[in-house]
């Protein structure tokens, strides 16, 4: 009589174990070990991934978002100011709809957190307060991250801002981190999906299987060995550590052939599954052409197409979109730079993030778009 389809498996998962069990105390009693050997993956860059772990650091690594920011932490440009225990600049908020108040999150990079600036001076802020002050009871969530790109804000507005369903969402992306040279030639958005898997019960199974198995360590050490050894390994880590350290002229061209943490195409690919999401959870959003000095696109004449790139999905999706690339750039010439205040006026710290006058210029921007949808809803 035939043997059965089930038997048949069986038999062959047992013997496919009893082999697997063999190999495994056979490298055991030989004493074979080899840590599996990766390039080291740099999530942000050599500094801040020293501090990722340290309890008084502004940020805290995360696996949907690479880092977010430390609830508790102090903001170290100011005197007493803390992040949220909920992990974002600003008063806590209840999570869920407000029906007793217009709801506008602003989702960015340190421009939108406020880089040097106090919270009061933060643009979210000022807007918030001039929404109040025209009579409508507003609330800001500053969801604005320190260094953060187009492919975490999505992981943010996913993982943070959706469950406090604003009314708005504000998007400043785009501004300087987007363009960058990737760590570790990772682009942002693998190294999301390759922690977040990490993360999961498959990922801690893997992990374990890597550090406990001798039959591993020999498929680890096979696949070492076809791609090179250790001559090869230190081949790689020395290009890649070379490519980490390229010369912002370099990475500012359109033509730099390294990885970028967001290539153009991807950023316009993810702005618009940002702007998709926002509206299906039935919020409206906004976009920002984010601003900077017009030396650091005369010095990196990328940034323009990532601008570019945001104005031209804003008409593609009838998305509202605020030129504030243009705006501040307009005010360039008003100031006498022999004038006592002329500091105070001046509009930005460095190439891109905005003083407390620039902060203020973009509220008296926002306040009339958002006016006018508060009415709507």
């Amino acid at each position: 009589m035939p043997e059965s389809p089930s038997r048949k498996i069986l038999l062959a998962l047992v013997t496919s174990a009893a082999l697997l069990a063999c190999a495994e105390l056979g490298l055991r009693i030989y004493g074979f070990k080899f840590a599996p050997r990766d390039i080291p993956l740099t999530i942000w860059n050599a500094v801040e991934d020293g501090l990722l772990d340290e309890t008084d650091s502004l940020h805290r690594s995360d696996a949907n978002s690479l880092w977010v920011p430390r609830g508790g932490a102090r903001i170290p440009w100011t005197e007493t100011e803390h992040v949220n225990a909920l992990g974002y600049r600003g008063a806590e908020l209840e999570r869920g709809s407000n029906d007793q108040a217009f709801r506008v999150a602003f989702l960015g990079d340190s421009t939108t957190f406020g880089w040097m600036v106090t919270e009061e001076q933060t643009f979210a802020q000022k807007t918030a307060k001039a929404l109040s002050d025209s009579g409508v009871r507003a609330e800001a969530l500053n969801a604005g991250v320190i260094g953060y790109s187009v492919a975490q804000g999505l992981s943010r507005y996913r993982t943070l801002v959706r469950s406090y369903r604003p009314d708005v969402v504000v998007l400043g992306f785009g501004a300087v981190n987007d363009h960058l040279n990737a760590p570790s030639q990772e682009p942002d958005l693998q190294k999301i999906d390759a922690l977040r898997d990490n993360e999961g019960l498959s990922g801690k199974l893997t992990a374990w299987c890597r550090e406990t198995l001798r039959v591993t360590h020999f498929v680890s050490w096979l696949r070492f060995e076809q791609l090179g050894g250790e001559s090869a390994m230190r081949k790689k880590l020395k290009a890649t550590k070379r490519l980490e350290t390229t010369d912002m002229d370099v990475i500012g061209k359109a033509s730099y052939s390294g990885k970028r943490r967001v290539s153009i195409a991807d950023y316009s690919e993810l702005l618009e599954k940002l702007v998709t999401a926002i509206r299906l959870d039935g919020a409206e959003a906004i976009l920002l052409s984010m601003p900077r000095k017009q030396s650091a696109e005369e010095r990196s004449p990328v940034l323009a197409e990532y601008s570019t790139a945001t104005t031209a999905l804003g008409e593609r999706l009838d998305v509202t979109t605020l030129d504030l690339r243009s705006l501040l750039r307009s005010y360039t010439d008003l100031y006498d730079p022999e004038r006592e205040d002329a500091a105070d006026l001046a509009l930005f710290f460095d190439y891109w993030h905005p003083r407390p006058h620039g902060h203020r210029i973009i509220a008296d921007a926002l306040t009339p778009l958002l006016l006018d949808l508060a009415q709507k809803r």
